[in-house]
């Protein structure tokens, strides 16, 4: 007969799952992840601890296999396209620095690759393991959902060497999710053809990516309906999400291929196919996993946690040591090849953060697990690893790396220093902007320079040391070329190369508008826009002489939030100017009107009203 099923076990490590990030929340100086802190629940609540959970659940089972799936699917729709499609450094390589972010990468990756491997065939001749293959993959894992959010805190997302650390990252992740893939095909069939079965997920991602841009590009009105039903009760994007992701596990499960593979690049579609209008749909998304499934597949890892196995087994005690020195080890010697671009500190920096593993390491265990290659002991030790070095790393990383400086006033780049160029260049410093032309040709530099501008003779798209210093500090730039393939290069070669989100591009040919939105840039073509522009004086002619004006001394600006002495205080305790007003904050793509209770949150987008001294307060107060 079989036994009812029962809540009471899902309400127990939910439960956990909500009050976690509160306890934590209480000691900010541990730096402790939030997963961190649901294993460790998981463990005292679990078969190793005071047993309220049961090892097996059928509720909980599923629940969790859907936790570590929408991981996977969310860690594919963190992949930036742009970025792979474009690394810095392809152009203008210089000897200063001669790998570009996908070179640097990549050679990382496989030397740490080749050290992981030896490591796996020593420990096999230890009889500390029993497959090297596998044992090699989990110490090449990184975690790119840790080294995303420290770079963000430090200041250093952008610029080369965050993107360089970023590419490591990705290329780490996605290359070692494929590898475990080809590994567990060999080992549940064989070296056989079967393996070939995998590329079939390739021709799937290739096809449908195809068939999303055919869809939303060639069908007209699609893009509008789907925005007319994306919400109240239908929320058709999340739905067809979800549906995207479960044809790619199905596919992947009726190959016989591993899961966590279809619901990468299920995701990895999402993330082609996005625009920036979808950034609300993204957060849904990310709340549906961060907020409910992904905290149960990780308290449920502490559930399943056996520590008296890894206790009575003086073998995995022994491995614990060696598997921790091991995990530092194979990405801190290969990190050594960053010294090739940066200094000594960056570099052991770079070693440390890429050292951190988190949600593949433990994915990866338990795959082996399941194969019956690693042991329930060794398991264990695996997953104490993960849980320190993603403490440690982060730690050692901050100590190491300062805090990147708060600009009093960053640049705003203007490429092109035409008439135009200089016609948008006079306005940026009306409104106190500090503005940085950049242009090939001498006279129009030499012209700028004369007015009064900092201006730079250069290619734009192309490595050049004095641009360069200024493309790491600026927090926007517009580009004004005429020539849509070589605005494009600009754009294209920034975005990628410093990671530089706030990019406006005038473009002179409304059919190459949507390419521009690809890349993440916000694209601004005068036939299409002039009937917008006209509407909002009509409608608004308050608002647009103060957007347009700069005879007086009243500024509208857009600043993002990243003191954290100022998060989750409301808005009426901040000590702010008294003649500046938040007119919006956008949070996570949601634009809300702020009140006296609004909380704000880490890279909230604040739109200001008030005097210029004000504004520039509230910024600094803001960074």
């Amino acid at each position: 007969m079989e036994e009812p099923l029962s809540f009471y076990p899902l309400l127990i490590v939910v439960f956990l799952a909500f009050i976690v990030p509160i306890v934590l929340s209480r000691f900010k100086k541990l730096r402790l992840p939030i997963v961190v802190g649901e294993i460790m629940v998981g463990i005292l609540v679990g078969r190793s601890g005071l047993g309220w959970v049961a090892h097996h659940d059928i509720v909980l089972d599923l629940l969790s296999e859907l936790g570590f799936v929408f991981l996977m699917f969310l860690s594919g729709m963190e992949i930036d396209f742009t970025s792979i499609a474009n690394p810095g450094g392809s152009r203008g390589r210089n000897k200063k620095q001669p790998l570009g972010p996908l070179g640097l990468g990549g050679l990382s990756f496989t030397l740490t690759l080749v050290l992981a491997i030896l490591v796996g065939f020593a420990l096999v001749q230890a009889n500390l393991v029993t497959n090297p293959w596998m044992i090699a993959l989990i110490l090449s894992t990184t975690s790119l959902g840790v080294v995303v959010p420290v770079l963000k805190e430090r200041g250093l997302s952008s610029g080369r060497y965050g993107q360089t650390l970023l590419m490591a990252a990705l290329i780490a992740d996605f290359a070692t999710m494929l590898l475990i893939t080809v590994v567990v095909a060999a080992l549940s069939n064989g070296l056989t053809l079967d393996i070939l079965l995998i590329g079939v997920l390739f021709v799937a991602f290739f096809l449908m990516y195809q068939f999303g841009t055919l869809f939303f590009n060639r069908i007209p009105g699609i893009r509008r309906v789907m925005e007319e039903l994306s919400h109240a009760t239908a929320q058709i994007k999340v739905r067809a999400a979800f549906t995207m992701m479960l044809i790619f596990v199905a596919l992947a499960e009726g190959l016989g291929t591993e899961i966590i593979l279809g619901a990468f690049l299920a995701g990895a579609i999402i993330s082609l196919l996005s625009t920036p209008e979808d950034a609300e749909t993204m957060h849904q998304l990310e709340s549906f996993g961060f907020g409910f499934f992904i905290p149960i597949f990780f308290i449920m890892v502490g559930v399943d946690f056996n520590l008296s196995a890894l206790l009575d087994s003086p073998e995995a005690l022994l491995l614990l040591p060696i598997l921790l020195l091991a995990a530092i080890v194979v990405k801190l010697a290969p990190a050594l090849v960053f010294k090739l671009n940066f200094g000594w500190r960056e570099t052991l920096g770079a070693g440390s953060l890429l050292s951190a593993r988190l949600s593949l390491i433990i994915a990866a265990s338990a795959i082996g697990l399941r194969l019956g290659v690693i042991s329930d002991p060794v398991n264990a030790a695996i997953i104490l690893v993960a849980i320190i070095t993603v403490t440690l790393a982060p730690l050692i990383f901050i100590r190491v790396i300062p805090e990147k400086e708060k600009e009093k006033l960053r640049p705003t780049i203007v490429v092109g220093a035409g008439v135009l160029g200089m016609q948008v260049a006079e306005q940026l410093k009306g409104h106190n902007d500090h503005v940085v032309l950049i242009d090939a040709d001498q006279e129009r530099v030499l012209r700028a320079q004369r007015r009064g501008f900092d201006a730079i003779q250069a290619y734009a798209h192309q490595f050049n040391a004095e641009a360069e210093a200024y493309y790491e500090q600026a927090d926007r730039m517009v580009c004004v070329i005429s020539d849509p393939e070589k605005n494009y290069q600009v754009c294209e070669y920034v975005r990628s190369t410093y990671g530089l989100d706030h990019i406006i591009a005038r473009v002179t040919v409304p059919g190459e508008i949507q390419r521009f939105e690809k890349l993440g840039v916000t694209a601004m073509n005068a036939a299409t826009d002039q009937a917008m522009l006209l509407a909002l004086l009509t409608r608004n002619p308050t608002l647009y002489e103060l957007i347009t004006r700069t005879d007086d001394d009243k500024e509208i600006c857009e600043v993002i939030v990243h003191n954290r002495n100022i998060l989750n205080v409301p808005l009426r305790d901040l000590k702010l100017p008294e003649d500046i007003m938040i007119l919006a904050v956008r949070k996570a793509g949601q634009l809300i009107v702020p009140n006296g209770d609004t909380r704000l949150e880490y890279g909230d987008q604040l739109t200001l009203l008030g005097p210029y001294e004000c504004v520039d307060n509230v910024r600094l107060m803001a960074a």
